[in-house]
């Protein structure tokens, strides 16, 4: 697997092999950071997610407090959409607490009211 990797601005190109006896080997990093990352995309990769909420008077800004695991993206982001709207919101408030199963909580990062 071919890959870029995204823990440090550099941007290395990393070559990930998964071998015969289950062991990843990364090359091409100039870092730890970046066999972490490969090791990672190849296991088990994961994702912060960050998304809008429409609400009655504007929107909502949110974001994942941990990274995800990237198979259950879409289902973050559809139990992101049912929640039904509250009567407040406050920065930095968790909206959905263990969302998915995944021990991340969708938290608050912005309130956008429109002004009429």
């Amino acid at each position: 697997m071919e890959l870029t990797c995204i823990r440090c601005p550099i941007g290395c190109s990393l070559t990930v092999t998964k071998n015969a006896d289950g062991t990843v080997t990364v090359t091409g990093n100039n870092c730890p950071r970046g066999a972490e990352y490969g090791r990672q995309e190849m296991l088990e990769p994961k994702r912060t997610i960050t998304s809008v909420k429409k609400i009655k008077n504007g929107t909502i800004s949110l974001k994942t407090n941990k990274a995800v695991p990237k198979e259950k993206y879409f289902d973050v982001l559809k139990a992101i959409k049912n929640v039904p709207e509250k009567r407040s919101y406050s920065v930095g408030g968790v909206l959905i607490k263990n969302v998915c199963g995944t021990n991340a909580d969708v938290v608050i990062t912005n309130i956008n009211i429109e002004k009429f």
